[in-house]
């Protein structure tokens, strides 16, 4: 969690970061954040963070990398597929959801390469239906967490690829999303 009173130095304007909800996200501490992907280990950071700051979250989480017992116990957990509109549509609905937070996208690397169109279908097609879901349900304020992998070439290839295929799902997915998210915001049908 940033401290408080930190300057962004990048900007050089004297502003703060606040850890206050409401200038972040224009929204009031008793709105939930559906958190996409929260029994993961970054997203299980996410939730106690929110959590910690008096902010109810909600997780959706298919357990397929992530754990359950990472979840505290009174938070709403769901499992099931982040990529399930119908599904997302009835959490927004039923618990208020505000904001979303989505870290429920695949990130090995290896398997990526070994399986490119699980990843695809994942990482893309379920974002853009997360998105689609969001979008239906009233949605405003969206954080999509592209990876957590580090970038850069390292000294040694770990694995035998091809350098155009390391990045391929990861931009695919990058550029997919960030055109939904546009077209979304100005209003244009997909």
């Amino acid at each position: 969690m940033a401290a408080e009173g930190m300057p962004f130095p990048w900007r050089g304007n004297g502003s703060t970061i606040s850890t206050d909800l409401d200038v972040i996200w224009g929204m009031s501490d008793s709105n939930p954040v559906l958190i996409t992907g929260g029994a993961g280990y970054i997203g299980s950071h996410a939730v106690l963070a929110f959590r910690d700051a008096g902010t109810p979250v909600v997780v959706l989480d298919d357990l397929s990398t992530g754990r359950r017992e990472r979840v505290p116990e009174d938070v709403p957990f769901v499992e099931g597929d982040a990529g399930d509109s119908v599904l997302v549509r009835d959490l927004i609905a039923s618990h208020g959801i505000a904001a979303v937070v989505h870290f429920a996208g695949s990130i090995v690397v290896p398997e990526s390469v070994a399986d490119p169109l699980k990843y695809y279908r994942n990482n893309t097609c379920a974002s853009r239906a997360l998105i689609e879901a969001c979008v239906a349900g009233g949605v405003r304020r969206f954080v999509f967490s592209s990876t957590a992998a580090v970038y850069g070439m390292p000294a040694a290839a770990l694995i035998p690829l091809f350098p155009w295929y390391r990045t391929w799902t990861r931009l695919a997915n990058r550029t997919a999303c960030r055109r939904v998210c546009r077209r979304t915001i100005s209003g244009r049908p997909m």
